[in-house]
């Protein structure tokens, strides 16, 4: 009887399966890294709206920090750009070519524009990109060892169907985590984002119009029925995961400055006499709450690309 014989693996019969391996890492990785990107972007127009915003209310104090926070954000835009056009996958041609117009619609002569129509080409971007951070989270839902297994399954020489201990680890968590931080956190941050630039502007000005006021009690009730969804799922993760996302628990000392933002504009903001409150002041607040709400979305996005990594050593273990 022959003993077995224990080698190296051919490089010829295992070489495509590898290939095909690191291309699906890679892209998603790729994904994951464009996410974050547009997610930096997303926060900058934001800001670029609120603080135009507040200038065209009158308020002298955001033009100068507008003409560089301009500078920076075509740079960001240059660098999503790049970031796509890594894989073809990731957006398509016209996606990159609608960000660039629309960001051109902008920013050229805005001083000159009705605030109205600033408002919403800002708005009309931030949605574009909320979008794709959405569509490439759902690209992610499908860990790098499920998707080569299932296009080894529609091969020519179909393998067989992975076991359940193949499957990506905590997959359960990780979808959790993949929803909260590409579609529930963003949303939120953008509504605080909406009442940041309305109530600078009303406060600017020195009052709040029929307009302004509707725009702004829709935000505002908007953004109380979502950070209470944000905070059940808070509670979901903080149960799920160990520690993993370390700004999870800070996020419920933002939820009484969020609280106070939002009784601070329906008080002071949305009524129908003159307006007392500080339009910078309020700039202010707000932008802390949403900076947070951001950051606990790139933590987020850290902890998926770590999970990512890991997935590289669950798949070399059952190959």
């Amino acid at each position: 009887m022959h003993s077995p014989s224990f080698g190296a693996p051919s490089g010829s019969k295992g070489s495509p399966q590898f290939a095909l391996f690191c291309e699906e890492y890679q892209q998603r990785l790729d994904a994951l890294t464009l996410v974050k990107q547009l997610i930096q972007m997303i926060k900058a127009v934001q800001r670029h709206r609120g603080m135009s915003m507040g200038a065209l209310g009158g308020n002298a104090l955001f033009r100068a920090e507008l003409t560089q926070l301009q500078v920076q954000l075509e740079r960001r835009l240059e660098l999503v750009q790049a970031f796509a056009a890594r894989s073809l996958n990731l957006l398509s041609a016209r996606d990159r070519e609608n960000l660039s117009n629309a960001w051109l619609t902008i920013s050229r002569d805005w001083q000159q524009d009705a605030v109205v129509d600033n408002y919403e080409l800002h708005c009309h971007l931030i949605e574009q990109l909320l979008s794709m951070v959405a569509a490439l989270g759902k690209q992610l839902e499908q860990p790098t060892s499920q998707a080569l297994s299932q296009t080894e399954r529609n091969s020519a020489e179909p393998s067989a169907p992975p076991t359940e201990g193949s499957s990506y680890p905590n997959r359960f968590k990780y979808l959790e985590v993949l929803h909260f931080s590409t579609r529930l956190m963003p949303a939120v941050a953008e509504q605080i984002g909406r009442i940041r630039a309305l109530s600078t502007y009303a406060s600017a000005l020195g009052y709040c119009d029929k307009d302004v006021t509707s725009k702004l009690r829709y935000a505002i009730q908007c953004t109380r029925v979502n950070n209470e969804k944000l905070r059940h799922q808070t509670k979901r993760l903080e149960g799920l995961l160990d520690k993993d996302l370390i700004m999870l628990s800070q996020l419920k000392s933002y939820e009484i400055k969020l609280d106070f933002l939002l009784t601070m504009v329906e008080s002071d903001v949305v009524n129908p006499h003159q307006i007392n409150a500080d339009s910078h002041r309020l700039f202010v607040l707000a932008s802390d709450i949403i900076d947070m709400y951001l950051k606990v979305v790139d933590e987020g996005v850290h902890l998926l690309t770590d999970w990512h990594e890991q997935d590289i050593e669950l798949w070399l273990e059952t190959c």
